[in-house]
């Protein structure tokens, strides 16, 4: 091989490495009108960012109403809501 041939297939591989992109962020999950508001009360009592806040289902009601588990900072709260997307419960979970 010569040397023109050497530097190309040694060049080539790390110029291709250099053109490829990384691929975006994947995009932020879209909340309930609930869940947000069990995430926008929880970040108000914990004095967090609310993008912070995780909110997740954990079961349902007889009534049709969502029980969430939401962790805002070091806090974390039982948020239960109706099938109107109002608060009936909001709780601090004691650990």
């Amino acid at each position: 091989m010569t040397r023109l041939g050497l530097a190309t297939a040694l060049l080539v591989p790390v110029i291709m490495a250099g053109c490829q992109r990384t691929p975006p962020p994947p995009p932020a999950p879209i909340l309930s009108a609930g869940e947000a508001a069990c995430a926008a009360q929880a970040a108000q009592l914990s004095g967090v960012d609310p993008a912070t806040v995780v909110v997740t289902p954990t079961s349902s009601t007889k009534t049709g109403a969502t029980i969430y588990t939401v962790t805002a900072g070091a806090s974390s709260y039982t948020c239960v809501v109706e099938i109107d997307n109002s608060i009936s419960t909001f709780e601090v979970v004691e650990l």
